[in-house]
């Protein structure tokens, strides 16, 4: 039987991303709808979970993407309540790669400095979805995170949205100036940039002036980077004592992550893949990918 993935977008035109990437993961037939909203979901659920005997169901996914990120959760937890008895199929949202995302620039942070527990994590800019999700993973493994915008009261009601969605306590801060954004990294052992693209969001000029920051992240692959001094390709580059990681870097991982979400979507009927389940998922990935490299694949 063949592996179907229903691909629900928020957007009117469906991420041609996401649709490469289900066909490089093996599935066999994706059935891409745009302009998707959560009233539409009852009806499309409902055409997942009839069509195919129970014991069958294992054979078709949803996945769930566009560029709204809340709307998106919001319509993966209404599919998941519309499912009843052996009347389920698997399911993943993740909006503009946010969640993947997310997930990969964590997973390069714990693989390089292993355990996090008790170190200080600084989100810059990250008031928006990558942000939101990456604080959130850094504070399961037990980071003290801070998150920051330009202005208090939106670093402030996005870190009360973090409290109330995931139930994680992320600190927030203004960063408007160098002299703000050296009081926020000071003492940090992590700095992360999730803003928008060509954006540079804290120079090395600062950044150089703190000796306790072990790693730099960016997650934007345009120039300016968020990070100056770091590069897109930079895989764990060590600068004066601090490793570096860009976005290509990231995104590698990220697209493998998501693959073998994917994958692992058609070996368990009913697979919930929310952002700490994908996160789970792209260490494995990232523990096979080291694996073969070992073995002779350099192919990193």
């Amino acid at each position: 039987m063949k592996k179907i993935l229903v691909y629900l977008s928020n957007e009117p035109k469906p991420s041609l991303f996401d649709l490469i990437v289900a066909y490089d993961s093996d599935v066999d037939v994706v059935l891409p709808y745009g302009d998707i909203s959560k009233d539409d979901i009852t009806d499309m659920v409902y055409g997942c979970i009839f069509t195919r005997r129970p014991k069958k169901l294992i054979n078709t996914a949803i996945l769930i993407g566009g560029n709204d990120s809340d709307l998106a959760d919001k319509m993966m937890k209404k599919a998941k309540k519309t499912f009843f008895g052996d009347f389920k199929v698997s399911i993943m949202a993740d909006p503009n790669g946010n969640s993947t995302t997310s997930a990969a620039t964590v997973v390069k942070i714990k693989d390089k400095l292993e355990d996090l527990k008790g170190m200080k994590a600084v989100v810059l800019a990250g008031t928006g979805p990558v942000g939101e999700r990456v604080s959130v993973l850094l504070h399961r493994e037990r980071v003290n995170v801070t998150l920051t915008s330009r202005k208090q009261e939106k670093a402030e009601k996005v870190c009360g949205k973090i409290k109330e969605k995931y139930d994680r306590n992320v600190s927030p801060k203004q960063v408007s100036n160098d002299a703000e954004c050296l009081e926020a990294v000071k003492g940090a052992d992590i700095v992360v940039a999730t803003g928008k693209a060509g954006i540079q969001l804290i120079s090395k000029e600062v950044w150089s002036q703190c000796p306790s920051i072990k790693v730099l992240a960016d997650v934007n692959a345009y120039p300016p980077a968020g990070v100056e001094g770091v590069e897109a390709a930079d895989d764990g580059r060590e600068v004066d004592g601090k490793y570096l990681f860009g976005a290509v870097a990231i995104g590698d991982i990220k697209t493998k992550g998501m693959r073998d979400v994917i994958r692992k979507m058609y070996e368990e009927k009913g697979a919930y893949m929310d952002l700490e389940k994908i996160y789970d998922i792209t260490w494995e990935s990232l523990a096979v990918k080291k694996e073969r490299y070992e073995k002779g694949d350099k192919i990193m």
